[in-house]
């Protein structure tokens, strides 16, 4: 009897384990950059990340607000970036993402996507899952930014932490884990750009 009953507990354990880990997810609500998640990149991506740096890495999250709209060919909800520090903004957590220090030259804007950077070695940071450049200070928007010249900021890897459809250049279907298409902008050389 008492082999059966821990084995029963041992169950019930089990499942409450596993029904508590499913519906953990690394989200963290929108507190306009207060301590910890404090750090800036003082520009336009402000309005919808919050980032937490120490020992010289990043690590922080990318906010979504929800349209209300359905995507016809996914099924998955649609969202967008929104200025998360404005008031009956809804955010949510989309990615979650590690950044490192990082110098980006930059390329200008490709197509009507995001701007375009050149990034020493992006071969082997795309192959570890990093997919985005953002620049420190300076401009505001990326129309400020001089083609040619070098700038600073941080690579970053974006891990989404939910399905959905990101109404952003184009449109992309986005799964939970590693994501490198929604926001990529990175090449080896600036001369690989048509």
């Amino acid at each position: 009897m008492r082999k059966r009953s821990l084995v029963v507990l041992l169950g019930v354990v089990a499942v409450m384990f596993a029904v508590t880990a499913a519906s953990a997810t690394p989200a963290y609500p929108w507190r306009d950059h207060a301590a910890p998640f404090d750090f800036e990149f003082d520009n336009h991506i402000d309005s919808h990340q919050q980032s937490l740096a120490k020992n010289n890495m990043l690590q922080g999250f990318f906010y979504i607000t929800f349209t209300g709209d359905i995507d016809e060919a996914s099924g998955l909800p649609v969202a967008e970036h929104g200025n998360c520090s404005e008031p009956n903004v809804d955010c949510e957590v989309g990615w979650v993402w590690h950044g490192v220090p990082w110098r980006g030259e930059y390329c200008g804007p490709a197509g009507g996507g995001h701007p375009t950077w050149a990034i020493e070695g992006a071969d082997k940071y795309l192959k570890r899952g990093y997919s985005h450049f953002h620049w420190l200070n300076e401009s505001a928007h990326a129309g400020g930014l001089v083609v040619g010249a070098e700038y600073d900021g941080y690579l970053l890897r974006l891990t989404a932490i939910d399905s959905f459809f990101f109404a952003h250049h184009g449109g992309f279907a986005i799964t939970p884990g590693i994501e490198q298409s929604s926001h990529a902008n990175l090449v080896g050389d600036c001369a690989e750009i048509p």
